[in-house]
């Protein structure tokens, strides 16, 4: 049943996004949501879509199997061009594009086999087969002793289970994934990441996964593009962007990890505090986000520095750290400090520009 792909040996790209822009006309306006998105998505990756509040991300992923339609631009799933698909074969599409959202949308009314049975009894299985086939589904995600239990029986996890098992009912090629994670705790979330990394993996089922979180992106995916304003501000492989961001957007949400209209006094004033010195930023990975760099960097070449943000994640399995240090005054000490931190392999930017 199960077919192992390598993270190393991608196929052609799954979905090609081009030059896509949608616009909503209002009463008295038109908005745009979307403007000039292009996209390379390669069969079996994991792929992630982040954005702060607004930016666009959700009306992307509605894009991307056309629930919404673009204004302008196409999609391309394995070399068909959507916008040039008839109803019917749109519909067809879709049955290879499997979702899953944060609300669940579960049948309240009907237990955990009947709501993986559902889709695929819809589409002619047979109730025999369809049973068989939700009862498999439901060992993939690990829930095979609540086949008989209803939604408002299970904990919010264990809901995201059931979803991503129906989702697969339809054996899709692609699995999007629209703040799947959102409305759970840190535990939790992890244990779904797991299993969608699992399900990666074993299925070879390629999965876009679009959040706000960086902790989701860094936990489970490969690549990674970063809306801002409708926009792509960034895309790339997610450790070169956490090692190197430079755009705005990337900076906000690896470096501060928080939407900037949601600021506190207490984080402008610490923003402003940044501001009053010359700073750089550091990047450990593996065994040295655990040495004591900073304090041997110090005894060594005499020079204090302030350290105005560290914090150590774990993006694509490896433990990685990263700190933002005030440096001296004297020129001549700067340059010490930074030559001793790149000496010793790590990766050192200035960082004034990353906080504006």
């Amino acid at each position: 049943m199960y077919k192992t792909l390598s993270r190393n040996n991608y196929m052609a790209n799954i979905i090609e996004v081009k030059k896509l822009s949608k616009r909503f006309a209002l009463a008295d306006r038109e908005v745009s949501a979307l403007s000039d998105i292009n996209l390379d998505i390669e069969e079996g990756d994991i792929y992630g879509i982040i954005g702060l509040s607004g930016a666009g991300k959700s009306t992307l992923v509605r894009c991307l199997n056309f629930l919404e339609v673009p204004t302008e631009g196409n999609v391309i799933i394995e070399g068909r061009e959507l916008a040039k698909l008839s109803a019917r074969e749109l519909r067809r599409e879709r049955t290879r594009i499997g979702m899953i959202f944060q609300s669940y949308n579960l049948l309240m009314q009907k237990n955990v086999l009947d709501n993986i049975c559902f889709p695929l009894t819809v589409h002619g299985l047979p109730k025999k087969e369809a049973r068989a086939k939700a009862l498999e589904l439901l060992k993939t995600v690990e829930l095979e002793d609540k086949a008989r239990a209803y939604p408002a029986q299970l904990s919010g996890g264990q809901r995201q289970r059931v979803a991503i098992a129906r989702a697969l009912a339809s054996d899709p090629k692609i699995l999007l994934c629209d703040e799947a994670t959102s409305a759970l705790d840190p535990k939790t979330t992890n244990s779904i990441l797991q299993l969608l990394k699992e399900i990666n993996q074993k299925l070879g089922i390629t999965i876009v996964i679009i959040t706000h979180q960086m902790s989701v992106v860094q936990e489970v995916c490969q690549h990674v593009a970063i809306i801002d304003q409708g926009r792509i501000a960034e895309k790339g492989q997610v450790e070169e962007i956490f090692n190197h961001p430079k755009s705005r957007a990337a900076r906000l949400l690896i470096i501060e990890g928080k939407d900037p209209e949601a600021w506190t006094d207490g984080v402008s004033r610490t923003r402003e505090e940044i501001k009053t010195d010359r700073k750089i930023r550091i990047v450990f990975s593996g065994n040295s986000s655990y040495e004591p760099v900073i304090s041997n960097m110090i005894l060594t070449t005499g020079h204090a520095v302030n350290i105005l943000l560290a914090d150590t994640r774990d993006v694509g399995g490896v433990a990685k750290g990263q700190m933002i240090l005030g440096l001296p005054e004297e020129e001549t000490a700067q340059a010490a400090v930074i030559s001793y931190l790149k000496e010793h392999g790590l990766s050192v930017e200035e960082v004034s520009d990353h906080v504006q």
